[in-house]
Formats: C-alpha cells, structure tokens, sequence
C-alpha cells in the first residue's frame, strides 16, 4: 500500500501519524488491467506509514495496513499487511514501489470439502493464508493532504488448486493521505 508524505512530514522528528485510506477494485488474475471495471469487486483499506528515511527528493517507508474486499459470489477477505517501499519525489510529484507481505482471512461463498477416506466432509469456509504483496503507485501532494493511485498484486497461499502454489489478486486503488496530529 503507498503512502504520501505530505509537506508537514518531511521532517523526521515530526509528531503527526500519517494515515492512508485507499478504496480499490480487486480481480483475481495475472497481472493487467482486466476486469477492474467490469462488475467490480470493492475494497477499503486504512494504514500508516514510518520512516527508515526521509529526505528531499526520496523516502524508505514501512507501512502497516488493515483491509477488506469483497468479491461476488466468490470470496471476502480481511487482512493486515506491511511493506518496505521506496518513494521517489519530484517536487510535489511521486512515484513509490513496495514488496511486502501479510495475513489473509477469506470467507469463501462456496461450500468447502475435505477428503474423509472414501468420501468428503464439509469444512469451514473461512480460513487463513499467508499474503504476499507487490505495488507501484504515484500520486501529488497538496499541501496537507495528498491524492495518489496504486495497482497491487498479491497472492492467498497456499492455494494448491491444480498444482498452483498461490491464487493471485489485483487491486487497483484510489486514495488519499493525511496527518494526525
């Protein structure tokens, strides 16, 4: 997830906590721009952001997100991540890239089964998967406040359906940051 710092963050012994909150479309697929439109799956995230470095021109942040999406008569998910980025800045302008990863807890809409010998049983429909994550986003800062875009992928694993060792998600976001004093 990117965060914008804006111009009252540049200063690392600043007091505010930034705080992000992104709505987004989720698709599950290979990475394009495929179906985000299409009978979109809606998102919301909210997160924060902390500095390993904050210096004119570019930022290595780490965020923490808490998030959920549904997906029509697939799935739901709720989770928290983290991800070490780095941002670029060119004047009020950035661009970020992220790699991170975090916990999934889906809630399928279909019924799940497990093998049981000879036959199958009926399991719970939600349960937890391990959730890596990759984005690149840009965006513009506005005095207090900053607006951005963001496309992500990540992965629910394991998947183990025919082989596959993930499921993987696109996201594309919209979203705005702003600090707490």
């Amino acid at each position: 997830m990117m965060m914008v710092t804006t111009r009252a963050q540049e200063s690392p012994t600043s007091k505010s906590i930034p705080i992000t909150v992104t709505v987004f479309s989720e698709s599950v697929g290979l990475p394009n721009f495929k179906n985000f439109f299409k009978n979109p799956n809606l998102g919301i995230r909210v997160g924060t952001e902390f500095y390993y470095a904050n210096k004119t021109g570019h930022q290595t942040v780490q965020t923490l997100n808490l998030g959920y999406y549904y997906h029509k008569d697939f799935q739901s998910g709720v989770y928290l991540s983290t991800e070490i980025g780095y941002r670029k800045l060119w004047g009020d302008f950035f661009v970020d890239g992220t790699l991170g990863g975090g916990y999934l807890l889906v809630t399928s809409a279909l019924p799940r089964y497990e093998r049981k010998g000879d036959g199958f049983e009926k399991i719970s429909n939600t349960f937890g998967r391990f959730m890596p994550a990759i984005g690149i986003g840009a965006g513009y800062r506005f005095n207090s406040v900053s607006l951005f875009s963001r496309y992500e992928m990540f992965g629910e694993m394991p998947f183990g359906f025919k082989g596959l060792p993930a499921l993987p998600h696109k996201t594309l976001h919209v979203g705005t940051r702003f600090n707490l004093k």
